[in-house]
């Protein structure tokens, strides 16, 4: 029985399949592994280098450090920091928190505007965020508004990113509550 010109170019039998297992071998198997290898090298990094990623930190032990009135004698506008130990889903060890704060208690009672810059300090790298807004202590929450991710250092380096900065109002005798900040970060 003669085979029509049609059919498949390969012997039969095992000089068939040693041709086909060469071929495999010799093109059709480098083609996929580098097809997958260039194809993971020019999307992973992307995705990772540029993709959103949760954010989570968090202040603790917060501690008042510096008072300077910046306009005697009614001392309506300070310089205030605050130093204590940060938190984040980034990092596996404690870390550190430091905020610069300009107060303004000009609106009075309970109330007061904040520009807060804030180094989080980590093994890994520094996070640095930004945020101003108007607290009351009142009942709930004192601090309720969004924070800017302004830079970082070492693993994240560049930075950027946003989210929601909270603490609640009505610390146990007077003592700070810890300040948590929502968001996401690029990197």
């Amino acid at each position: 029985m003669s085979v029509p010109r049609w059919a498949a170019p390969w012997p039969r039998g095992e000089q068939g399949m040693k041709r086909i297992r060469r071929l495999l071998l010799a093109a059709v198997i480098p083609s996929v592994i580098m097809g997958t290898i260039v194809g993971g090298a020019l999307s992973a990094p992307a995705l990772a280098d540029t993709g959103a990623r949760p954010l989570t930190l968090t202040s603790v032990q917060l501690q008042f450090t510096s008072f300077a009135c910046l306009n005697p004698p009614s001392c309506s506008l300070a310089h205030v920091t605050v130093d204590g130990k940060g938190t984040s889903n980034l990092s596996t060890g404690a870390g550190s928190f430091h905020a610069d704060l300009t107060v303004d208690f000009s609106p009075g009672g309970t109330c007061n505007i904040v520009d807060e810059s804030v180094t989080f300090t980590f093994d890994n790298g520094m996070i640095f965020t930004h945020s101003h807004h108007e607290d009351c202590a009142t009942t709930g929450l004192r601090i309720d508004t969004t924070f800017q991710v302004t830079g970082g250092t070492g693993a994240f380096q560049g930075a950027t990113g946003s989210g929601r900065e909270f603490s609640a109002a009505g610390a146990p005798k007077g003592a700070p509550t810890p300040v948590i900040y929502v968001g996401t970060i690029s990197f």
